[in-house]
């Protein structure tokens, strides 16, 4: 008996190609006996593909081949118009994710990608990972990637340092004197920078190694994508700001710092392997979908002393903690990669670096009311423009949980008990504006009941604290073409938060 193909439409970038692995390997194990077949982007799979899990690909130029074709499952991770027209056009038994109907009209199949699909320029509260995102329709477990350890081995004088210096948006990346200082305390401290990045980061990496003497190896421009892979797995360590050499980078096993900075939020992108760093500058604003800011303030406080600081640390004691770091990275949050019980993508904060009124350290400490590490304890959240950014952000990661059938009851009311804790004007806030909504809503639907998904930015009008939901529910309506069933499922979801 034939098995149909597994396909996964996966038209993106570098690094999101790598950050789709994970599902294409749970796929493997997942469907025994179907083909994994992948529509994606020639320049980036076809240097990648002895990284990646078991896959046949193809160009998006061999869609023709593909729509004679029958598939027991087509998945469109892609956010391009032409993957959601395809994936419209293909024989399926089931599909997961955008699609064009007939009529040309847009559905999002799938609940977690629906939710995704609302956390475009909504993503403030958002603690689920994109790898994650791609597979939870399909598989409830954690990330089928391979449990890649770090250990506690020491990088020691002597050992190769990796250093990413380009990114696909300047905001992401640090400029000239950074990497120029980075590399001159590197090589004090005895260790040999080697300087990559593509073609457009020769000058750069001339400017660079022009400024130290060549005591760090420019290779920028040097190595295709597949030899820059190659070359990367014999390095002893890589700091890369958010790009797709860092993902491939975790996927290989290579110990790595991640410099997180722009519009990225590490929780959604960061390192998708366990015992992996990331450091970001202390700023609220941090994990925004846009920078809307007239200087990139978070890249202004990543400083080439603190963050050497924190390297000397990680190359000589990993894995310990220490107050006198913490005190010199004032500024600066820590964060370690790791996974959650269930086996979701978790980030551990090392070093929230608050102040009191002292002005000295005020450590974290682990909470037992939040489960894992991903919801940042109140001594975190004071001091914040937004207090309750973690407790709530961690409410909603637990919500969405539940109601797309993976979190239990129980574990929702305790993530709420602890925001009531952590911030109770928070919690009142946000019951307040689900009260709020529901009224909203309901009058829109009584004045235009065949059109509420019409209804333009309506999830807008609410306090980002609510957006979640808004959002989400906006999408949920607007994706089921306004159906009484539909409001009415939204109408109760909105109450039940009301009631919370």
């Amino acid at each position: 008996m034939k098995h149909h193909p597994v396909l996964v439409l996966q038209m993106q970038r570098m690094g999101d190609l790598v950050l789709s692995f994970p599902l294409l390997a749970d796929l493997g194990r997942g469907f025994p006996g179907h083909e994994i077949w992948v529509v994606g982007e020639a320049d980036f799979f076809k240097p990648l593909m002895p990284l990646s899990p078991p896959a046949v690909y193809f160009s998006y130029a061999e869609s023709g081949r593909l729509e004679r074709e029958k598939f027991h499952l087509v998945i469109n991770i892609s956010h391009r118009p032409e993957a959601a027209a395809l994936a419209g056009k293909l024989k399926s038994d089931r599909s997961l994710g955008p699609r064009l109907d007939d009529s040309g009209r847009l559905f999002i199949d799938g609940d977690w990608q629906l939710y995704r699909a609302s956390l475009t320029h909504n993503n403030r509260y958002n603690l689920y990972h994109w790898a994650d995102l791609n597979r939870l329709d399909l598989f409830s477990g954690g990330l089928g990637v391979r449990r890649i350890q770090e250990g506690s081995s020491r990088i020691r004088p002597g050992a190769r340092v990796g250093l990413f210096v380009g990114a696909s948006e300047a905001e992401k990346r640090p400029d000239a004197d950074f990497w120029v200082g980075l590399c001159v305390l590197l090589l004090r401290g005895g260790y040999k920078p080697v300087l990559l990045g593509g073609e457009a980061e020769k000058e750069l990496g001339v400017a660079v190694a022009a400024a130290v003497n060549a005591g760090a190896l420019n290779l920028t421009g040097r190595f295709t994508l597949s030899e820059l892979a190659r070359f990367m797995s014999g390095l002893d360590f890589f700091i890369s700001p958010d790009t797709g050499p860092m993902h491939v980078a975790a996927w290989i096993g290579l110990p790595l710092l991640n410099l997180s900075l722009g519009p990225v939020n590490p929780w959604e992108t960061g390192p998708f392997v366990p015992n992996r760093y990331i450091v970001e500058a202390d700023l609220d604003c941090r994990g925004c979908w846009r920078c809307v800011k007239k200087r990139v303030l978070c890249r202004e406080e990543l400083s080439v002393e603190k963050v050497f600081a924190l390297l000397r640390h990680i190359f000589t004691r990993p894995g310990q903690a220490s107050l006198a770091l913490q005190e010199k990275m004032q500024g600066l949050r820590l964060w370690r990669s790791g996974y959650e019980e269930s086996g979701l993508y978790d980030l551990q904060l090392l070093f929230p670096n608050k102040t009191q009124g002292t002005g000295r350290v005020n450590p974290s400490s682990s909470s037992s009311e939040f489960p894992g590490s991903t919801a940042v304890n109140a001594e975190l959240a004071r001091g914040y423009p937004d207090p309750a950014r973690y407790p709530i952000a961690h409410f909603w990661r637990k919500w969405f949980g539940e109601i797309f059938g993976r979190e239990s009851r129980e574990t929702v009311r305790q993530s709420h008990a602890a925001l009531r804790r952590a911030s109770p004007e928070a919690a009142v806030a946000l019951a307040s504006a689900a009260a709020a909504f529901a009224l909203e809503l309901a009058r829109n639907y009584r004045s235009n009941p065949e059109n509420i998904f019409t209804l333009q930015d309506l999830w807008r009008k609410f306090p980002p604290i609510f957006r979640p939901f808004s959002g989400y529910a906006h999408m949920y309506l607007q994706n089921s073409r306004g159906a009484r069933e539909a409001f009415l499922r939204v109408l109760r979801l909105t109450e039940e938060l009301a009631e919370e």
